[in-house]
């Protein structure tokens, strides 16, 4: 099943609200928006999870002062009575998966953008990393949506360092802050700093009135009465004495350029970039794939729909399944936030290193780890370079000099051949496209020469539910018609596999191939070269 991807639409603006901290005022700060957003349109108020009496909750609130107002609309999509973090308050409860969660919040969305909603607002509960129901912090939690966020600073004492800290922690997760709003202090002054701060991220920062105090002791209706007029009072003496239209047109301007950009990119992209692996006769910016974000195994794409009225398009992105893994360096997942800190953390405190003579804790820790799970007392050290097909030209120039030194080999004068599979392929740098035969890749490429020899080899697949070892019709005559294994577990068992029929074939074949090549034709091979298990560029065969 594929998993809820990030949210939006074309005439819904929905935003996502998070505080700095607990108690920093999110739910007056919604309300706040609410009452101003609804002066122009219809508006959606969301709470996903909630804790404490159903009285005091959050959505209830919004609901209470905006009541009357048939352009505003309130959910609260899970609610549990304990006034504890939800991850405490949901084990007396059937508790929702965190799928289900973002399911429930894509799907309310959506709900109200038919229905004519042109904005929403999904609060969250406590601080950015306040766990969720299933204990994941919500920042993490709500990432795969990528709602642009509304941050309510800490006007308190501490409050510049947590706020800049929980800006940090949503940044580096890849949302997008859209705003900041907190509470006027005259004596922490917290909105000055702050608003220094962001201005030069061009984020807006907001700062209002502190509410009046609840009154103390125990709650009666008087007082509950009391209290109500008190912050309806409150509200209305916000509205009037803060520019709340100006804060509202740049987030409105900020989720229109949002969805301009991602329109626009393809036919701008189309012109400025030449595109490798891509045939580009009769290419047309529509062929190009817009990547809004990605997470997990997916990227979130813009939909193209050719001729379609983009006025009555609803939901804008789609999640596109990243088969290769952006071409094997992703097999942890896109907006893994574990692998964003970790890369922070080594920006953070190194930098760019110059490799030449020196070492850092990372580079060690690794090159040891390597080592040690190879198991092989042949490989003592570790050669970094800085990429596939860099790190290929670096192997094969080491492997063709140690062969030289080796068997004295003179490579001024005489021509030193590399082995290798079929339809393989080891990077677009000139040197190791010399390591392949000759294909679509490397062939019209001038300085190609194609200095080896490759094998056609056997390939695995599952037919008839059953793992099948097929050979290519030119090895028929040499190794059979391929034989049947029970299990994967069969097929990666090297002494089971060498010891059947086409394994003894194909070695004696290999053997009487490199001896003819070698006695009869004087060739010299001073490299092997092959992608283990999967040939990627080839057609991804099992081989």
């Amino acid at each position: 099943m594929t998993p809820v991807g990030a949210a939006l639409w074309r005439q819904l603006r929905a935003h996502q609200v998070y505080g700095a901290n607990t108690d920093v005022g999110k739910t007056i700060v919604s309300t706040l928006l609410v009452k101003a957003l609804s002066e122009r349109s219809k508006v959606g108020f969301l709470k996903p999870v909630s804790t404490g009496p159903l009285d005091e909750a959050d959505d209830r609130h919004v609901k209470q002062f905006t009541a009357g107002n048939n352009n505003v609309m309130t959910k609260c999509l899970y609610q549990f009575d304990d006034p504890v973090s939800p991850h405490l308050a949901a084990q007396s409860s059937q508790r929702p998966d965190d799928n289900e969660i973002l399911r429930s919040v894509h799907d309310t969305l959506a709900s109200w953008s038919a229905k004519g909603v042109k904005n929403a607002l999904i609060e969250t509960a406590g601080g950015v990393h306040s766990p969720g129901p299933n204990a994941t912090s919500q920042a993490d939690l709500y990432r795969p949506l990528r709602l642009p966020i509304i941050l309510v600073a800490d006007s308190r004492l501490g409050g510049i360092s947590s706020s800049i800290s929980a800006f940090e922690s949503l940044f580096i997760r890849g949302y997008d802050v859209h705003s900041v709003l907190l509470f006027h202090d005259d004596y922490y002054q917290n909105h000055e700093y702050l608003d220094a701060y962001f201005s030069k991220k061009d984020i807006p920062l907001l700062a209002f009135s502190k509410p009046p105090l609840r009154p103390k002791g125990n709650v009666t209706l008087d007082s509950r009465a009391e209290d109500q007029e008190v912050m309806s009072d409150y509200y209305k003496s916000v509205q009037r004495s803060f520019d709340f239209d100006s804060l509202l047109k740049r987030i409105e301007e900020k989720s229109e350029q949002r969805i301009e950009e991602l329109e626009k990119m393809a036919t701008r992209a189309h012109q400025a970039i030449w595109y490798p692996f891509t045939q580009h006769q009769g290419m047309e910016p529509q062929d190009i794939t817009v990547i809004e974000s990605a997470h997990g195994d997916y990227f979130q794409t813009l939909k193209t729909s050719p001729g379609a009225d983009k006025k009555q398009e609803s939901h804008l992105l789609q999640s596109t399944f990243d088969g290769s893994a952006s071409w094997w360096t992703q097999g942890l997942g896109h907006g893994n936030s574990e692998l964003a800190l970790t890369a922070a953390h080594a920006a953070g405190k190194y930098g760019h290193v110059m490799f030449a003579g020196a070492v850092h804790k990372p580079a060690l820790s690794l090159a040891e780890l390597l080592l040690q799970n190879l198991g092989n007392p042949r490989l003592r050290k570790v050669f970094y370079t800085d990429n596939g097909s860099t790190g290929m030209e670096a192997a094969i120039k080491m492997a063709l000099r140690a062969s030289s030194l080796r068997y004295d080999w003179n490579s001024s004068t005489e021509d030193i051949k590399i082995l290798g599979l079929k339809g393989s392929y080891h990077g677009d740098t000139i040197g190791v496209m010399d390591c392949s035969e000759p294909s679509t890749y490397n062939k019209k490429v001038e300085w190609y020469r194609g200095r080896g020899h490759w094998f056609d080899f056997p390939t695995i697949g599952m037919k008839d539910a059953q793992w099948h070892v097929s050979v290519p019709d030119m090895l028929v005559q040499e190794l059979g018609e391929g034989e049947h294994f029970e299990s994967l577990n069969d097929v990666f068992d090297l002494d089971k596999r060498l010891q059947s029929s086409t394994g003894q074939r194909y070695m004696k074949f290999i053997k009487e191939t490199l001896d003819k090549l070698v006695n009869k034709y004087g060739c010299k091979f001073g490299a092997l070269i092959m992608e283990p298990v999967l040939l990627g560029a080839g057609g991804m065969l099992f081989a």
